[in-house]
Formats: C-alpha cells, structure tokens, sequence
C-alpha cells in the first residue's frame, strides 16, 4: 500500500531487518506516550510508531466512520479510503504539512492497529502523543460492553484440570539501556563537512562466489551513547535481554549506496569515530537431473529424469568501526562478514577481501 500526502508518498513495508549489527537491539517507547506504543526502525531508516485497541461493540464501517469524524475534527484529511471488502480493511490519514502519515487498520476478529510512519530523516518529536490522543478519542466514543461472567471453576476441578495442563511459563525480559542521554545535536554536529573521506567495499565469498554488496551503508557518528549501545548488544542474550534505545538515534547518519562493484564513499568528512552497518545477501541457484518414474515399452524399459531448478541463499550483516584521525586523509574499509575455518555453507569473508582472483563473482541482492 502507498500513503501519499503532498506528493510526497511513501510506502508502507513489514519491518524485516533491524540495521544494528548487535542482537537483540530495539526501539523504545517514547517516554511520554502510554506504554502501548511500540516502536519498530526498519532497514531503510523508516520508524513505524504503533498500539493497538479494540473496534468492539461497533461494526467495522461504524469504527471507521468514528475515526473520521475524530481526524476531520483535528484537521487530517483521509488519503486512502478503507476496502471493506478486504479482510484487513485499512485507512490512511493525514495532517498536511506533515510527512507523517497514520494508517489504521482492522485487525480479525475485533482489533484495529494506528500505525505512525516517520520517513528516513525525519524526527519523531510529538508522533507518539499525536497517536495515543487519537486513540484517546476513539475509545472514549466506543460503547461500554456489558460485563461477561464466566462461570466459575470449583477447587476440585481446577486442581483435576491442572494435571492435565502444562504450566504456563512467561519469559523474563532484562531491559538493558544506555546511562547516558543520546545527544542529537552533537550527534548532527559530528556529521558537519569537514576534508576527509571514508572509501570502501562490500563483499563476501560464498561457495566460490565473490559476492559484490549492493545494499546501503549507513554511517553514524561513534557517539559515547552509541558505542554503549553496540556494547550492550554484544552482551546481550538473544530471548532474554532486550536493548532500549532512543528513537532519534536513527535520525543523525549518513547513507551511500554502493556502485555494481560494491563500492562506497563518504566525502568532506570531519575527524572522528563512525560506526558503519550494511546487510549482504545473494542468491545463486542452477539446475539438476531428478528421478521422475520408470517406464515399460515394447523396445525396453528405463528411467525417466527431468530438469529441476533449484536456488539456495544466504545472506549476513556486516559492521565497522572507522577512525579519522588526520585532517584530509583518506580511510579505506573493506566491509565483509567475519573470515571463519568453520564456516562452509553460509555467506562469510575472504583473507583475499573483495578481490576477484581466482573467484566467479556474482551481485548481492
């Protein structure tokens, strides 16, 4: 689905990739919103604000009416108009000049989700509190539901009932968090020109391939508040530690996308520490004889193959931190995944780098 709004359209996408290199690394909750907004950054720079409430006690068409009524009130215009023959049906509003656009959307059987779309380098100040007072209204309009009493179990058969169940466990999350602010101002300073230049290469090396990056790499400025967060990230424990971060963190960077040869630069840049982070990926496939049956005739019998085309992937995130420590020098990186003996099916490094001796050399996706 595109939201438009002023021309200016932008496309909403499933958050799939997280550019931090470090596990477990999230969004927080802006600390002055109701704690059901959630916060997903997405691999193009995109922040998705989200919570969720509930259309019961109102039909579909009726929530939607309501929801127009509220955003016409508070100065949005309706960009898309909900599907109702969709099962999902959604609706995108706007407040211009703002290139935030807000999606809702149904959720089966009762649910209905208000979405936020904040753009790459735009910054997300009032999004959440613009969101949760819309919501507000929403369900101070909803009609109370009558109270449901669930008729009640005796002892006997919740004990008798328990020992046929399994016990239900519920994950402990440890939030981990910087101890110091994130600074945006010093973090936009840090990306003022200056006279240097970081220059580079994406690759990797897989089943023989030399696998050329195409993705974007994205540059940030080193701060104290980052290298805590890429600490604890390291630290963390996939399943139980969870890393808070502040949603502007994204908003102070750069981006360069690489040239068919993986190539990359950054110009005019100041002196300092840069944490860079990019994905690869590839996907190479060819095609192979398969057993299809036998076959009788009256000349003889024998198998019967056919050709099958196969395609196998993989792919990998790669980080960097960079040095400029002289006035006008220029840094070179090469940014591929780590080099391990161990490592003999997936998309890793080469003690040759990005060179192209001895290798087939294929585009990553």
């Amino acid at each position: 689905m595109i939201i438009s709004l002023n021309k200016r359209p932008i496309r909403t996408i499933v958050p799939f990739l997280i550019l931090m290199a470090a596990p477990a690394i999230g969004m927080a909750t802006a600390a002055s919103c109701t704690d059901n907004v959630h916060v997903v950054t997405v691999s193009d720079g995109a922040r998705f604000f989200t919570v969720t409430s509930t259309h019961a006690g109102l039909s579909v068409q009726q929530a939607f009416d309501d929801l127009r009524k509220i955003a016409a009130a508070d100065g949005y215009v309706i960009a898309t108009e909900p599907d109702y023959g969709s099962p999902n049906p959604s609706m995108g509003i706007g407040k211009p000049p703002s290139p935030v656009p807000t999606l809702i959307q149904v959720q089966q059987p009762s649910g209905i989700s208000f979405t936020s779309i904040v753009s790459p380098g735009n910054e997300s100040k009032g999004v959440p509190e613009r969101l949760c007072a819309m919501v507000g209204k929403f369900e101070a309009g909803r009609p109370a539901l009558p109270d449901q009493v669930e008729p009640a179990e005796t002892a006997a058969e919740t004990m008798e009932q328990s020992r046929t169940t399994m016990p239900v466990t519920r994950p402990v999350v440890n939030i981990l968090k910087p101890n110091v602010p994130f600074d945006l101002a010093a973090a936009k300073a840090a990306l003022e020109p200056g006279h240097s230049i970081i220059r580079g290469q994406v690759c990797g090396s897989w089943r023989g391939n030399l696998v050329l990056g195409s993705q974007p790499v994205l540059l940030y400025p080193a701060t104290p508040y980052l290298q805590q967060v890429l600490a604890l990230g390291k630290k963390a424990k996939p399943g139980r530690d969870q890393v808070l971060t502040d949603p502007d963190l994204v908003v102070a960077r750069m981006e360069a996308k690489p040239n068919e040869n993986g190539e990359f630069q950054f110009s005019r840049m100041k002196l300092g520490r840069y944490y860079l982070v990019t994905s690869i990926s590839a996907v190479l496939g060819g095609s192979r004889d398969v057993y299809a049956g036998h076959v009788d005739t009256d000349y003889g019998s024998g198998n019967v193959y056919t050709s099958q085309n196969f395609s196998y992937g993989s792919d990998a995130g790669i980080e960097r931190i960079v040095d400029v420590k002289k006035d006008g020098d220029t840094v070179k990186v090469t940014m591929q995944p780590h080099i391990s003996p161990f490592n003999h099916s997936g998309l890793g490094g080469s003690i040759l780098g990005c060179s192209k001796f001895g290798m087939k050399v294929s585009h990553g996706m």
